[in-house]
């Protein structure tokens, strides 16, 4: 698009910052004058109610194993096709129902 009129040049002021303090056109077009543009929100990005992960319901929990049984846990998960907590929580399960019988 042409700029219509001459280009309006002017000596460049700029504030503490470093930015330029008096631009008036930027690329041979005027600027708007903000005191009567109205700011629009944004519409798009975000935080969204229902957006993330579901809630599983089971909690985080630290433990310290051995380093055998850590590998003993993954190859039995690994060879089930299931995730490591999954088979720590069945093998738990599994235990805690022997003791009670």
């Amino acid at each position: 698009m042409k700029p219509i009129g001459k280009p309006i040049r002017s000596k460049a002021v700029f504030d503490r910052e470093g930015y330029q303090s008096n631009l008036v056109s930027l690329n041979g077009e005027r600027l708007p004058d903000l005191a009567k543009v109205a700011a629009r929100p944004f519409k798009h990005g975000g935080a969204r109610p229902g957006a993330g992960r579901r809630a599983s319901g089971n909690e985080p929990i630290l433990l310290r194993l051995p380093p055998r049984m850590i590998t003993r846990l993954r190859r039995l998960a690994k060879r089930q096709k299931k995730g490591n907590s999954v088979m720590a929580g069945e093998l738990l399960e599994a235990g805690l129902t022997q003791q009670r019988a």
